[in-house]
């Protein structure tokens, strides 16, 4: 679940490689894989009542903290075990994963790499040179503990 500038006009790179590695490994991806939802609070339990519904994911992975803390009482409110139901990933990272039991798998960043990036964006701009270059910035996958087996329930 991701924020609108990253799935539309089309998927962001991060949505497109997760996309296209559901793809390689055989599952035909849709909307369900990259719901389209209204951001607002709402809006986002709608997405996730509309989500359990019928086929409940097998996994969650959610792109910013205060959407995890919403999706965690969301599945606390419906009986919902992270991870014996379903895993919980979250794209951003931040020390409230390290508090919950189990810890949250997280991707984790320098963050130094993110505000050098800014400010050489900042600096370009202000010479009137807009840097629209896309920049990498290598992630560390922190496995926590809110990834299980796929819940057959």
């Amino acid at each position: 679940m991701v924020r609108e500038p990253l799935r539309k006009p089309t998927p962001g790179f991060s949505a497109r490689a997760f996309l296209e590695e559901l793809s390689t490994h055989g599952v035909a991806t849709s909307n369900y894989h990259l719901p389209d939802w209204e951001e607002t609070p709402e809006g986002f339990n709608r997405l996730l009542e509309n989500l359990f519904k019928i086929t409940p994911p097998t996994a969650l992975i959610i792109d910013e903290i205060p959407r995890v803390f919403a999706a965690v009482t969301y599945l606390a409110r419906h009986g919902i075990k992270v991870p014996e139901h379903v895993s919980l990933v979250c794209s951003d990272s931040d020390a409230f994963m390290d508090w919950c039991h189990p810890p949250i798998a997280h991707m984790r960043w320098d963050n130094a790499l993110i505000v050098r990036r800014v400010v050489r964006w900042v600096n370009a701009m202000h010479k009137g040179k807009p840097a629209r270059r896309e920049a990498n910035i290598p992630a560390e996958f922190v496995l926590g503990g809110s990834i299980g087996p796929v819940w057959q329930g």
